[in-house]
């Protein structure tokens, strides 16, 4: 996609010096263009850490990951406590230009630059030269320092307020704007250039949105504070062979099979990435109008319920909250009317909800973003009234994930969303076949999501976590086996059709179990009849010996049953009935929540419930109906 500038974009980037995105310090009236409301906003948030005390990052809570498999509270000094406190300082001195947050800024600056990594704990051991996990970084060999995602957003931080105000802060230290380009290069440049780490996929390996991600800053970083011209284009040409390697993950689809929850960090990360690259080669290198990057930008709408509710599959919550400038920006530069309308529909429904479109937490540290963020705030203010796109139907072929509405641009009937695929995704779950079921707006059957990441998230003891598990999802348990992890343990044959009056979607998950389950074939079907008002989910299977059979299903309410029905009452307005076969014995469980923050968020404290229908005895062979229809 980028072969054409791996070498030779020399002759397309703007120097260092002459690169102007946006207005630096010095340019007063620049920075009053800004609305005199954002302005005022943002000051009074620079007022909160007036004074500040900087917390230091220490060592012995740096070593919580290694002990004890925290990596929490670590990560809450690293950006709550430090970067965003910085970030906040930077724009309210950028936006009243008095002087008096400029000492809090020097310390901010100061200490980030004292830190001894800026890698955090759980990844410090990907780095380790001998394998085993290190408490601490290994800060003695200046070729040995590495880049994560949260080095690399560091880095751009620092790049950013050396180019807003390095000029103001070397007037109180010129040693100031000097050790911030030195540990730029020490810290980011150097190790970029050095190494090729896996991230990167230049020797052919897999990647996920690692590599936007860290590629997006990195870019960021170089176009503001490399002062090198060659090791600035070297950079930028690296930047897009490592760019090819994400590229190639996806299908031109645009599916994002790391769901939406990680779409911010993987498309939009994309979409930064090249943003920065328009910028810097002064929009003659532009490949935001691309078909495949117009589609990865798309996936967030099609994904979108209703409200907060996005389809969550792998590791995502079910209630994200997309940034609001990043999408109506993409709609601009793309040419996509429908993300234009969903980012000032978010602007104004996160404005609501306490001014969140204007949060830096929204924006995280990908600091081109945020400072973007500033430049359409008032664009965004006085966009017209619109609602959300909700896309009647949607499907991806690469990541084999559908989804259908009753009627186009209402949440009011059934949503339902079903996925095909194999247990090696990007975050995965082993969820092959699971489906989601929502009722004017509102969940019923469920996945669950992700919790709070611990040290076993991402190890070999993955899939002992339930909520990791097929048994918790809606799908078969055959002879008590589950699905398995690994890209082997897929479907087949998967097919979708859609008309207006129907949709199906098919495909046979019998080998995404192990050989001890025994299954010869699995078809599941799906059914969305939008003239009935129903959603069907079928299971026709045959088996290589007689086995107890169970279907799970998640739902946000206890359901009540009568004879071959089940009964979800969302609430007063709201209601789902599934019909099913009377000799199936249900069992409910509580699934409780209140244990974990992640899960809270997405589904509050009382709890989500665990329905498991066994089939009568022992079976070979059989087939199985459940039918949902809004009560």
């Amino acid at each position: 996609m980028f072969e054409k500038h791996h070498r030779g974009l020399a002759e397309y980037l703007l120097p260092v010096e002459i690169f102007r995105p946006f207005p630096k310090y010095e340019d007063r009236t620049g920075w009053e263009t800004l609305g005199e409301e954002l302005r005022a906003y943002m000051i009074q948030k620079g007022e909160e850490y007036l004074g500040y005390g900087w917390p230091t990052p220490l060592a012995s809570v740096y070593m919580d990951f290694a002990r004890n498999g925290n990596r929490s509270r670590y990560e809450h000094i690293d950006f709550n406590q430090r970067r965003l406190p910085l970030l906040q300082l930077v724009i309210a001195e950028c936006c009243e230009g008095k002087g008096r947050f400029i000492d809090d800024i020097i310390n901010g600056v100061w200490t980030t630059l004292d830190e001894a990594t800026w890698i955090v704990p759980c990844h410090n051991f990907m780095f380790a030269l001998k394998g085993d996990e290190p408490p601490l970084p290994d800060t003695e060999d200046p070729d040995g320092i590495d880049i994560d995602l949260f080095s690399a957003e560091c880095g751009a931080v620092i790049a950013w307020v050396y180019y807003l105000l390095g000029e103001r802060l070397g007037q109180e230290a010129p040693q100031i704007p000097a050790r911030m380009l030195g540990e730029l290069q020490r810290r980011i440049f150097h190790p970029f250039l050095l190494h090729n780490l896996p991230w990167m996929g230049l020797e052919g390996q897999n990647v996920d949105n690692w590599n936007p991600w860290i590629l997006s800053n990195v870019m960021t970083a170089a176009a503001f504070a490399c002062r090198d011209e060659e090791k600035r284009t070297a950079i930028f040409e690296k930047s897009l062979v490592s760019l090819e390697s994400f590229v190639r993950y996806y299908t031109p689809d645009g599916g994002c099979d790391e769901g939406p929850g990680y779409w911010g960090a993987a498309g939009a990360a994309m979409f930064d990435a090249l943003d920065v690259l328009y910028d810097v080669t002064g929009g003659r290198v532009d490949y935001l109008k691309e078909d495949l990057m117009r589609n990865m930008c798309a996936y967030i709408y099609k994904v979108h319920i209703s409200d907060r509710y996005y389809v969550n599959c792998a590791d995502n919550t079910s209630k994200i909250d997309p940034v609001a400038s990043v999408v109506y920006r993409m709609g601009k530069r793309t040419g996509d009317e429908n993300l234009v309308k969903m980012g000032a529909k978010l602007f104004r429904e996160q404005n609501k909800r306490g001014g969140s479109n204007r949060g830096l937490d929204g924006c995280g540290c990908h600091i081109y973003r945020t400072t973007q963020m500033l430049l359409v705030d008032r664009e965004l203010t006085e966009a017209e009234e619109t609602g959300y796109p909700m896309v009647r139907d949607v499907w991806f072929p690469g990541i084999q994930l559908m989804a259908a509405r009753a009627e186009e641009g209402t949440d009011r009937g059934l949503y339902l969303s079903a996925k095909a695929g194999h247990n090696d995704e990007c975050h995965n779950h082993n969820d092959v076949g699971t489906f989601v079921l929502y009722c004017d707006g509102k969940p019923v059957v469920i996945d669950i999501g992700t919790a709070v990441y611990v040290k076993d998230t991402f190890t070999d003891r993955r899939y002992t976590i339930k909520q990791m598990r097929s048994e918790y999802h809606n799908l078969p348990i055959v002879g008590g086996v589950g699905q398995k992890d690994g890209r082997s343990f897929a479907a087949a044959g998967t097919t979708y059709a859609c008309t207006d009056d129907k949709v199906a979607f098919g495909t046979d998950i019998a080998g995404a179990y192990p050989a001890e389950a025994g299954v010869n074939s699995w078809q599941r079907g799906y059914v969305f009849d939008r003239t009935a008002g129903t959603v069907s989910v079928t299971d026709d299977f045959a088996l290589n010996e007689a086995k107890e059979v169970q279907l799970v299903l998640m739902t946000t309410v206890k359901p009540v049953f009568a004879p071959g029905k089940m009964i979800l009452t969302i609430d007063e307005n709201t209601a789902v009935t599934a019909d099913f076969d009377p000799q199936l014995t249900p069992a409910t469980e509580l699934f409780p929540t209140a244990w974990d923050a992640s899960l809270t968020r997405s589904w509050g404290e009382e709890g989500l419930y665990r329905t498991v229908f066994t089939l009568p005895g022992k079976v070979k062979s059989g087939s199985h109906t459940f039918t949902f229809v809004k009560k």
